[in-house]
């Protein structure tokens, strides 16, 4: 990319661009995830060790069941199973061990340290469930020591008198729950710092960089726009992805295409309009001062000036005014052709007989200079339509042009033939040609080559632009080429209808 096509870097104020706005946003996400999914696991954590420990656990209430049996065969007595149920307490001093009657009434309690409890009475819905599920289902029932929380247990039946209580263990009493968040509050705030400083750090990271790779492609594009309000519309974006960037990047090209070429076609517009008022200025210019120099001396000389003088200055005086009707005629014709507010008087005829007729009315001019005009129609050609009148008008300018460039002597070939859908006019004539670089604008008004063909001054310059813009209007074209043996052709291409 040249230097001229390289626009200012778009650099928006910090913490205004999308860039930014952006990545703040990105970085709130992670970190509102990370947070949400620190807090799940640490739930879900939680609940896990409660499934397994009541999964490992699932037959400690049993084991106690069996030890009291002998004990309370006869009847409860806290005396007789406290030093039994003492061992076991010294043995796994986190479980609390509530002895219940079958309606759920704590008839007694075990526990480290032995506080008082918050019901007197448990629901024994969940012990009979947990009881009778054979395979392992996670079951949480009644804290004793809580009016509200729900904790992992075991339990088993215990016959006492002929009856049948439940032995009820609360597998995580209050000590073990004191000890665990004494322990896991600091172990959970030091792991949560942890995993956020790391997702911090991997999210601004990575964030940053594919923000900044996504919204490159915005930033030339604000770029291009900047240049484009500067007034450089040649920049370009480079557009090779498929995504929807990439659709606007070449849709912006594509835009800047359009605005490039419509701001060329301004400038040539503008270009040919000064030209416009250059050579209408010229052209006008020489037969007015031709004719009021013949008018004025024909003023100051009336007495001295003989009736043949007179006469001739008089002629020369109309001929110049002729030239300036002429002109501006064709001036304003040639705007209406060009602005296509001609309407079209089409009617279907035969374009060989009118390129016939037309040869036939220039054959006068032609033989004042000397030039051979050799007609040669194709046979069988079929009728076309179009307006006559705008047809004829072009023919003859073309023939006139083919005239006005042969030397004494030369001969010009008109010729019709049909093919592609079309009928085409050529007329060939034996002239020096036409320079390769007058080729192009050979159609323009005013253009004159001067240079290659020595044309003799005649004319306005406006009858081959005419001629183009009839052919244009009938939906044909025409064509202007050098001959390999000399000479150049014009080619007046018409459809068939």
């Amino acid at each position: 990319m040249s230097a001229a096509t390289r626009p200012t870097r778009f650099r928006p104020a910090p913490f205004r661009s999308f860039f930014s706005r952006l990545s703040f946003l990105f970085l709130a996400m992670i970190l509102a995830l990370g947070g949400s999914s620190l807090l799940i696991a640490f739930r879900a954590s939680r609940h896990l060790f409660d499934e397994v420990e009541q999964l490992l656990n699932r037959e400690y209430a049993g084991s106690i069941a069996e030890e009291l049996k002998p004990l309370v065969a006869d009847g409860f007595s806290k005396d007789k199973i406290g030093s039994a149920i003492h061992l076991m307490m010294v043995l796994n001093p986190m479980v609390e061990i509530y002895l219940l009657d079958p309606a759920g009434a704590i008839l007694a309690f075990f526990a480290a340290p032995p506080e008082t409890l918050a019901r007197n009475r448990i629901d024994v819905a969940p012990l009979d469930e947990f009881i009778g599920k054979k395979g392992f289902v996670p079951i949480y029932g009644d804290d004793p020591r809580s009016r509200e929380a729900k904790k992992p247990f075991s339990a088993a039946r215990l016959p006492m008198a002929g009856d049948s209580g439940y032995v009820y263990v609360i597998l995580r009493g209050q000590g073990f729950d004191r000890s665990l968040a004494a322990v896991s509050s600091d172990y959970y705030l030091r792991s949560a710092f942890a995993t956020f400083l790391a997702a911090l750090a991997a999210t601004a990271a990575l964030g940053l960089i594919l923000f900044f790779l996504l919204t490159k492609p915005l930033q030339r594009l604000a770029a291009a726009a900047k240049s484009f309000e500067r007034g450089d519309y040649r920049f370009r974006i480079p557009a090779p992805g498929k995504d929807e960037i990439g659709d606007l990047s070449r849709a912006f090209n594509d835009m800047a295409a359009s605005v490039e070429e419509s701001v060329g076609k301004l400038k040539a517009t503008e270009k040919q309009r000064s030209d416009l008022m250059a050579n209408v200025s010229h052209d006008l210019r020489s037969p007015l001062a031709s004719l009021r120099g013949h008018l004025e001396t024909v003023m100051m000389k009336d007495g001295e000036l003989d009736p043949e003088r007179r006469r001739a200055f008089l002629e020369t005086a109309l001929r110049n005014a002729a030239s300036l009707q002429k002109l501006v005629e064709e001036l304003f014709d040639l705007a209406k052709l060009e602005a296509r507010q001609y309407r079209l008087e089409t009617e279907r005829f035969p374009l060989a007989e009118l390129v016939q007729d037309v040869v036939l009315k220039r054959k006068a001019v032609a033989d004042a200079k000397a030039v051979t005009l050799d007609y040669r129609p194709e046979e069988g050609i079929p009728p076309i339509e179009g307006d006559i009148a705008l047809i004829e008008r072009a023919l003859t300018n073309v023939l006139d042009n083919a005239v006005a460039f042969s030397p004494a002597g030369g001969e010009i070939t008109v010729a019709v033939a049909r093919g592609g859908g079309s009928q085409t006019v050529v007329v060939r004539d034996r002239g020096p040609g036409i320079d390769p670089e007058d080729l192009p604008r050979i159609f323009e008004r005013f253009y004159r080559a001067d240079k290659s063909r020595g044309r003799d001054g005649e004319g306005t310059g406006l009858g081959l632009a005419i001629a183009k813009e009839i052919a244009e209007l009938h939906g044909g074209r025409i064509l202007a080429e050098n001959n390999p043996d000399g000479g150049a052709s014009f080619r007046i291409s018409l459809p068939e209808k």
